[in-house]
């Protein structure tokens, strides 16, 4: 660690010593660099006693952008809470690597203090660019198939006698096909709250048609993980009505749902999912194999699934639909061992 404010350093050492990411702490006040650890020398390749070299207008490809972001980092953390903001940034050998600053704030001895936490993001950043491809081909390469089939549908309903059911039923797949591809648009995007029209909706009438909807009672879609496996659908009490987007708020069941009966089952043949009401939400329980508490941080990260045949966007959009909401969602353990996702905030 290296301090420029010799009446930090005792304080400072405890803060920043033993962490394994780069850290730069700053006076709140000035703007000052005051400390960093040697974390700062790893990840950028060069060491300076100087603090006026160790901002990140130092290493950035882009100086005035990353300022700006940096800026902007700081303000929003002052208002509320720890900000993040992303820079390209190149090290002393010419390298070149996304790097992410968490600003918060802390304050010893009565002084405020700025600490950057950096963390090198490239894989990330690559792999979300990746997704974004992934969006734009998507939604193209499904429009035409998708107007094609839902064109077959309308000349079958005018010149064939009787199978309306059936008929109704691709009806309905389309639309969620249609809804699936707005969603994940709307994701990778980054406008999560594109869209989003409130209303009193009746959760437990959005849950009953998500578990439909996945194949939960076989219906339109059958959970093709797993062929042969029985699962169950319990809901204990009046879930009760909150606000929010009806389509969105299905898409997030559905995936929950999802994720039970691809990741739930394990060894054995069937999966129980329990939908319950909380204080300010509701729980999703099912009694599977449940998530490592390892992978708690990352399940819901853009990509990540540990299934062979997962995208690793159910629960990413589980995630987002619930921040387009203003509601949290957390992961732990069910009662029976398996999975529980809980989310909060959905009542006042």
């Amino acid at each position: 660690m290296r301090v420029f404010a010799a009446e930090v350093d005792g304080a400072l050492g405890e803060l920043i010593d033993g962490m394994g990411d780069a850290v730069i702490v700053r006076d709140a006040a000035s703007g000052e660099v005051v400390a960093v650890n040697d974390a700062v020398e790893r990840m950028f390749g060069e060491r300076s006693e100087s603090p006026r070299v160790l901002n990140a207008e130092r290493w950035a490809v882009e100086p005035k952008r990353a300022v700006e972001a940096r800026e902007n980092a700081v303000e929003r953390t002052r208002r509320s809470s720890p900000a993040t903001f992303r820079w390209e940034a190149e090290r002393s050998d010419g390298t070149v690597f996304w790097a992410e600053s968490t600003v918060s704030t802390t304050v010893i001895d009565g002084q405020e203090y700025l600490v950057s936490v950096v963390r090198n993001v490239t894989e990330r950043t690559e792999h979300e660019r990746g997704l974004k491809r992934l969006s734009e081909t998507l939604t193209h390469d499904l429009k035409s198939p998708l107007n094609a089939a839902n064109a077959q549908v309308n000349i079958l309903r005018t010149e064939s006698c009787g199978g309306e059911e059936f008929l109704d039923r691709l009806d309905r797949v389309h639309d969620r096909m249609e809804s699936i591809v707005a969603d994940v648009r709307a994701l990778v995007d980054g406008d999560r709250s594109r869209g989003l029209t409130l209303e009193p909706v009746d959760l437990d009438q959005v849950v009953a048609d998500a578990w439909r909807a996945v194949g939960g009672r076989g219906d339109e879609i059958d959970p093709t993980w797993s062929e042969n496996a029985a699962a169950t659908l319990v809901i204990e009490g009046e879930l009760g009505t909150v606000s929010a987007d009806e389509r969105r708020l299905c898409r997030l069941f559905e995936n929950l749902f999802e994720n039970a009966l691809r990741h739930g089952c394990g060894d054995a043949d069937c999966v129980t999912v329990t939908v319950s009401p909380t204080q300010t939400g509701i729980a999703v329980d099912d009694d599977g194999v449940g998530v490592d508490e390892a992978d708690r941080d990352r399940v819901f990260e853009y990509g990540y699934t540990t299934a062979d045949s997962g995208t690793g966007f159910g629960l990413n959009i589980v995630a987002a639909t619930a921040e387009s909401h203003g509601w949290d969602v957390v992961v732990g353990d069910s009662e029976s061992g398996g999975a529980r996702f809980e989310i909060t905030g959905m009542r006042q």
